[in-house]
């Protein structure tokens, strides 16, 4: 018994149909994945721009650093905001309280949000570790390239009398 010339071409459609499908399943992964890291960062910025606008305004925002805990100044906290803002996300991370307790924490006063900046490595180049957390978001990640001394300086360069 011989197959039909229609028959032989139904199966063989099925595999490059299978192939095309698996294949469009992985190029829509690859990109999804980026683009919600990118939304969350952008997310992230956002909340810590409202809180940084909202606490600055009004000279509210203290800073916990080698024990000591003072407010600093609006232009401090903008200074901060800025550099990070301007750093490269490098990698999420989870919460690490080892080396947040090297670093300094930044609470944005009655609004309830709070950073700690602290000093690390990665892949052997000096990178900040930033833990945000807020009423409405958590984020945890490492920044390459910035240099934790410059911004410890500048909170401790805006501390209010």
């Amino acid at each position: 018994m011989e197959q039909t010339p229609k028959k032989k071409k139904d199966r063989s459609i099925r595999p490059a149909i299978l192939f095309v499908a698996i294949f469009a399943l992985v190029v829509i992964i690859a990109v999804s994945i980026p683009l919600h890291r990118h939304r969350q960062f952008i997310r992230f910025m956002s909340d810590l721009s409202s809180m940084t606008s909202r606490a600055g305004a009004k000279e509210m925002v203290e800073c916990e650093l080698d024990g000591e805990t003072f407010l600093i100044s609006s232009d401090a906290a903008y200074e901060v905001y800025s550099k990070l803002i301007c750093s490269e996300m490098a990698k999420l991370v989870k919460p690490d309280e080892a080396i947040a307790a090297d670093g300094f924490t930044l609470n944005y006063g009655l609004l309830g949000a709070h950073i700690t900046i602290a000093p690390t490595e990665y892949q052997g180049e000096h990178a900040v570790y930033a833990d945000y957390h807020s009423r409405d978001m958590d984020y945890t990640y490492i920044a390459p390239h910035l240099d934790y001394k410059d911004l410890s300086i500048t909170v401790k360069n805006g501390r209010l009398p």
